[in-house]
């Protein structure tokens, strides 16, 4: 596991987080663009649990790290989502490092 790939993949859940709690306030509003508020608070525990392997080390074996908030992106959302995208870049970036 290389140093830049683990800083790579937490500077990607960051961004996802942030834009994770931007669509849960729109949420709150009533303008919500994607998702639902349950669905999105359990990416947002995902990532949350990603990003707490990714600042403790060893890393999980690849096999036993978190995953599914990809597959229920693909299956769920709208297609060209940013949000998606910044969620689906976190995961990959999370599972290389």
């Amino acid at each position: 596991m290389s140093e830049s790939a683990v800083q790579r993949a937490l500077a990607a859940s960051e961004q996802a987080l942030s834009g994770i709690d931007e669509e849960l306030e729109r949420h709150a509003a009533g303008h919500g663009r994607v998702s639902s508020a349950g669905q999105l608070t359990a990416i947002r525990d995902q990532l949350t649990q990603m990003m707490l392997q990714l600042s403790s080390s060893p890393l999980p074996p690849r096999p036993r790290r978190v995953r599914g908030a990809g597959r229920v992106i693909a299956d769920s959302w709208p297609y060209g989502s940013p949000l998606a995208a910044l969620i689906l870049d976190a995961e990959r970036l999370y599972l290389q490092a």
